[in-house]
């Protein structure tokens, strides 16, 4: 589990660096002075920054949320296991004695 979270966040990582990457490649391209574009690049990488930081914020909240729901949902399941285990032992130990 934690595996697949780490691998997530790394893919999600690449994705918003090339992102970054592409951005300032177009930005740096375009026919602006070169204050223009340091002012630009700098106000946009900014904003991207903290939209990747609020995004990751809200993935680790989801990810957190449905590892919670995902370890009730395997308690009750072990739960509902354990109960029927016990109630198969019961009824075997039933019918051994009204064999006997």
């Amino acid at each position: 589990m934690a595996d697949d979270r780490s691998d997530a966040a790394a893919y999600l990582g690449w994705f918003f660096l090339g992102a970054a990457l592409g951005a300032a490649g177009a930005l740096l391209m375009t026919p602006k002075t070169g204050r223009e574009a340091r002012d630009l690049l700098t106000e946009k990488s900014g904003e991207l920054a903290r939209k990747a930081q609020q995004f990751a914020t809200e993935a680790q909240g989801r990810a957190g949320d449905w590892f919670d729901k995902s370890r009730e949902l395997f308690e009750e399941q072990t739960e509902r296991l354990m109960s029927a285990f016990e109630a198969g032992k019961q009824a075997m130990r039933s019918a051994e004695k009204d064999a006997s």
